[in-house]
């Protein structure tokens, strides 16, 4: 594990980054408590017209020009993160269009199984670089699930969990090895995220994944 010093935001952050089971970062109160509570306020229900429903149950937006105005700044924060500093990923950028990220949700009952993220760009070709996910939920409890998983190598066995705490920014480098996961959703709130990916241009990358690769234990699809 490497510790690095945020310079560039006016928050104060000791940042550190974890190499296994796969490289990641958890950053605690990332942003100000104000805006991710107004966040959180303001989350569509799961009547919005604006979602995209996977057969698991999770939505994700659809259409960034309809992000409400508190998620759609931490969205913009988000897509502004020195991504390729913090995780060592050179050359990364955002993708502000935010093809299959946004708000996602996922309501009780629902969880994402194991799983390796796409590796490219379905509209551009870029090669996936990194993720970053923010926590919303002000009063998630540990009893009600959701947690990120983070597992082997092989995608046999879990090796960490993260809770989803309230505004805790999780980023992490989606390889062919980072094989993830969310626990099952029990509580009575839905699990509530905003996500942003990150890409790169790499002119020998061989795409191998147009969609999310699950295990094959696990039946509960719903990743990109």
């Amino acid at each position: 594990m490497s510790t690095i010093t945020d310079n560039h935001s006016q928050m104060d952050f000791e940042l550190s980054l974890s190499e296994q089971p796969f490289r990641h970062m958890v950053i605690d109160d990332w942003a100000e408590p104000e805006l991710v509570r107004a966040a959180e306020a303001e989350w569509p229900d799961q009547r919005w017209p604006f979602w995209h429903r996977y057969e698991n149950g999770k939505l994700a937006s659809k259409d960034p020009l309809r992000y409400p105005p508190a998620c759609s700044e931490l969205i913009r924060r988000m897509l502004c993160l020195p991504i390729s500093e913090w995780l060592g990923v050179e050359h990364a950028f955002g993708d502000w269009n935010c093809h299959a990220a946004g708000l996602h949700a996922m309501p009780t009952g629902s969880s994402l199984g194991v799983h390796l993220d796409s590796d490219h760009h379905p509209l551009t070709g870029w090669q996936r670089a990194a993720n970053a996910v923010l926590y919303v939920n002000r009063s998630w409890q540990p009893n009600w699930g959701g947690a990120f998983e983070l597992w082997d190598a092989e995608g046999k066995t879990c090796l960490d969990t993260i809770a989803p705490r309230f505004n805790r920014l999780v980023l992490f480098e989606p390889t062919d090895v980072a094989w993830h996961a969310v626990a099952p959703v029990r509580g009575p709130e839905m699990r509530r995220t905003l996500t942003v990916f990150f890409w790169k241009h790499a002119d020998d990358f061989v795409a191998q994944r147009d969609r999310a690769r699950f295990a094959q234990s696990s039946c509960c699809q719903g990743g990109v």
